[in-house]
């Protein structure tokens, strides 16, 4: 499927409103709703929008945090599927660079946080990792 610039305009949108519904988007680019619906369906099922995700106010005391990781063994596919599996990870990006990977973590606690670094570094398929947490979003 071919992501052209409207495409790429309500992925935007649904980026920054997962919940904006195909009306309100088709209003802000031109499109009529089944229109929207249409090209929406067509990501979905092409793996161009893999999910819809909620944003979670920093009130309920969870801890959300950034690791860097530097994985061992090429090609990485394997153990970014395996990084994806543990507890609290939220989602991972592959990088080129020394750096491999970014990976977004929100845990219950601090304690949560440490057990996912040990399990992490206790890899054979993961070279080292170093965590920081996130104080806020925007």
């Amino acid at each position: 499927m071919d992501i052209d610039r409207t495409n790429k305009r309500i992925l935007a949108l649904l980026r920054k409103d997962g919940r904006m519904s195909a009306a309100a988007i088709g209003r802000a680019i031109g499109l009529s709703r089944p229109a929207v619906q249409e090209r929406i369906s067509l990501m979905e099922r092409s793996g161009h929008i893999l999910g819809y995700h909620a944003e979670v106010a920093e009130t309920l005391g969870l801890v959300s945090a950034v690791l860097f990781v530097q994985i061992a063994e090429r090609p990485c596919e394997k153990a970014l599927q395996w990084l994806m599996t543990l507890a609290g990870v939220t989602s991972a990006i592959s990088l080129a660079g020394e750096i491999d990977a970014i990976v977004f973590a929100t845990v219950p606690t601090m304690a949560d946080l440490s057990a996912l670094n040990d399990q992490v570094l206790a890899s054979p398929l993961i070279l080292s990792a170093k965590s920081t947490v996130i104080l806020r979003q925007y």
